[in-house]
């Protein structure tokens, strides 16, 4: 009994702390990392059925929609390994508990994903490891169909920790391959990157160096030849998405830190070791969106979030900048530090108007409501909808509004039903469309997004069922059109309700 007081203490306590949050914009990423390797997040269990997997799964999206979140980062390759039907790679051993064995009965993760991400009206954004082939060798047996089986002259091999060689040529377009294969096959939102490079520990020191020999080309420092090797595979991944889905989003989650001198930090540098340099990608366009994993608390003394965060955002250009933060760790009930931390790193994020949202690892802190993490997003920070904020350069054309829209008042509830627009000049049909409610007798406010009652999939034409609201009067309902990268349409049709 007192453990559940102490609870229920913590909790209340937690929502006074967000209680004076009171921005709420109406274009915010709202992310969460979906991890599969290990079984993080999903599935529970590798052998657990099918079935059973893929209700996990949809109970997984029913959270994260109840808390806010409008972009799913789905794990599908976590080390050379696949969570969809990929000719390349084979199924991944957190799927079935056995690498290069396929769902029996069969079922397609990602296309899963997809489908019910779209329903919820929420992105999906198919997340891929680029480098890491073996996490450790002693997980699992490896399936002889494993790129460090067929291509063992490809692999570093650092202890028990193998990886794809990024200096040599044919693993890049290795990569593009895959990245091609998804984009082709699937109606991805979006293709996110991890923060896995060059090893973490142990540092790489001479297991590259017959692979400079042979192809360090013009470069004098090995570690210079290390970050072209990472930036020109994002380059080549950038180029071949904009050839053929030019309005599918590509983006990163680098770690936290780049090089201390830049924010006054003092940890680990991830630009000398894991050769990541995401301010060439921003300068060179190559990404749309980084996600810089900015895991510590406000007032980390060798890696303060308050000063890294405005650093990101004085860096970042014309790109997007969503923040990661590890949710994981500061909703944990063991986590010993302020209770407030997520609340007050969103509220911090918010001052900013490059700050365009937020990603958290992982998404068990929401879906097991972490110390009532996703009821604090439910009630406070997402307390209403978004849209994700618009890249002008994927595309500027906005969509045609829904031909028609119609309103019925029944004895407790409404029902609402729409015509889908015409597709529009560039051939967008309707990706999601938004229905907004509002008690007013003037014209709907579209910027404002406490009237945004949901958004839903593209293949809808109603919504049944609305319950009753509490306004005196009339009842404004109104519809708009989103295409696939979410811009909205105009001129839109409005309902009025006495």
């Amino acid at each position: 009994m007192i453990k559940i007081v102490i609870q229920i203490l913590f909790t209340v306590l937690l929502f006074i702390e967000i209680l004076a949050q009171v921005n709420h914009p109406k274009r915010e990423f709202r992310g969460v990392w979906v991890a599969t390797v290990a079984n993080i997040d999903w599935p529970s269990s590798k052998l657990s059925s099918s079935e059973n997997q893929i209700t996990e799964l949809k109970v997984t999206f029913d959270k994260l929609k109840e808390a806010g979140i409008n972009a799913v980062i789905f794990q599908v390759r976590t080390e050379c390994d696949a969570l969809y039907s990929s000719s390349f790679e084979p199924w991944s051993y957190w799927l079935t508990g056995e690498q290069g064995k396929a769902p029996e009965p069969f079922f397609d993760p990602l296309q899963i994903a997809i489908d019910e991400a779209h329903k919820r009206g929420m992105e999906l954004h198919a997340w891929f490891n680029p480098y890491r082939a073996v996490k450790s060798v002693d997980d699992y047996i490896v399936s002889d169909f494993h790129v460090s089986k067929v291509h063992p002259e490809w692999i570093l091999t650092f202890g028990n920790y193998k990886m794809l060689d990024p200096g040599i040529p044919e693993v890049k377009e290795y990569i593009v391959s895959i990245v091609e294969e998804v984009i082709r096959n699937y109606d991805v939102d979006g293709i996110h990157f991890d923060d896995y490079f060059y090893p973490y520990s142990p540092k790489v020191s001479n297991e590259d160096s017959l692979t400079f020999i042979n192809y360090g080309n013009n470069f004098i420092n090995i570690d210079d030849w290390r970050r072209h090797n990472i930036n020109s595979m994002v380059a080549l991944v950038n180029e071949k998405i904009n050839s053929f889905k030019p309005h599918i989003k590509f983006g990163i989650s680098p770690f936290g830190i780049v090089e201390n001198k830049y924010a006054g930090t003092n940890g680990f540098n991830s630009y000398s070791i894991l050769f990541c340099d995401p301010l060439t990608w921003i300068k060179d366009k190559t990404v749309d969106y980084v996600t810089p994993q900015i895991y510590w608390e406000i007032g980390h003394n060798l890696a303060d979030y308050s000063l890294l965060l405005p650093w990101w955002v004085s860096i970042i250009g014309d790109r997007h900048l969503y923040i990661g933060h590890f949710s994981s760790r500061f909703t944990a009930k063991r986590y010993e530090g302020k209770k407030s931390e997520m609340g007050d790193q969103l509220r911090m994020n918010r001052e900013y108007s490059n700050a365009g949202g937020s990603v958290f690892f992982s998404a068990k802190s929401i879906t097991n409501n972490y110390s009532g993490f996703a009821d604090t997003l439910k009630n406070n920070f997402y307390k209403y909808p978004a849209l994700v904020p618009l890249m002008n350069w994927k595309d500027n054309i906005l969509p045609y509004a829904p031909k028609s829209f119609y309103v019925e008042k029944k004895e407790k509830y409404y029902h609402l039903e729409w015509e889908p627009p015409d597709l529009a000049i560039d051939g967008d049909a309707a990706k999601y469309f938004v229905v907004y409610i509002s008690a007013s007798n003037n014209d709907m406010d579209f910027d404002d997004p406490q009237n945004i009652f949901t958004i839903v999939d593209g293949n809808a034409t109603e919504l049944i069922h609305i319950p009753e609201f509490d306004y005196e009067g009339q009842i404004c309902f109104a519809i708009s059109s989103l295409d696939k990268v979410q811009n909205e349409s105009i001129e839109n049709p409005i309902v009025i309700i006495e």
